[in-house]
């Protein structure tokens, strides 16, 4: 699903889109937004463990008429012409859980998932060293919210446990007899698991 991404270069230029953004609304102006949100996260995985969430759709668009899913998976980045204002377009029509797929490494992103009515995000822990990934999924989890940790090798799965992470989308079935108990998965490709993503 995401393996064509150029994640090095993605990340490279949302760390400019970020500090503009930041400069026109700031991160105090941002958290104080919070107060006219309506939309508390849900427990992404409390659902996930109990087998209530088992088919998440990834679309690049908010056209679910046709479609059958548990939650659904938002791009929300600007490189790829999505934008955030359709988490909240997803919160203001549908009850279902909305992940949110974007290039995360700042707190202020973060912040910015529960301003816009994101459950979850996915997080790519290749990207970032052990004591960022903790410091903000601790953060996630403090606001409600909850990572899901993008895995495509033994790496990613160590550095994602370090992290305390709790959910885990799987590119490789190998990983499988590596993951500890009690850990929610989601995957693309790979049957038999919590949850799986179809794409439209």
């Amino acid at each position: 699903m995401f393996t064509k991404i150029n994640l090095e270069d993605c990340f490279s230029k949302t760390q400019k889109i970020l500090e503009t953004k930041k400069e026109i609304f700031p991160y105090d102006m941002l958290g104080r937004s919070l107060a006219s949100n309506a939309f508390y996260p849900k427990d992404i995985y409390t659902l996930l463990i109990e087998g209530r969430l088992s088919n998440f759709l990834y679309s690049k668009d908010l056209n679910f008429d046709q479609a059958n899913f548990d939650a659904v998976i938002l791009p929300t980045s600007s490189l790829q012409n999505h934008d955030i204002q359709n988490l909240s377009l997803f919160r203001r029509y549908h009850e279902k859980p909305v992940i949110q797929f974007d290039f995360i490494f700042d707190e202020y992103q973060i912040l910015e998932s529960l301003v816009y009515g994101a459950d979850a995000f996915i997080i790519f822990p290749k990207m970032l060293k052990t004591m960022q990934l903790k410091k903000l999924y601790n953060f996630a989890i403090h606001l409600g919210l909850e990572a899901i940790f993008y895995l495509e090798n033994k790496t990613d799965l160590n550095h994602a446990i370090l992290a305390g992470a709790r959910i885990f989308l799987l590119e490789d079935k190998n990983l499988l007899p590596l993951i500890p108990k009690n850990k929610a998965l989601i995957s693309k490709n790979i049957t038999n698991l919590h949850a799986n993503i179809k794409e439209i």
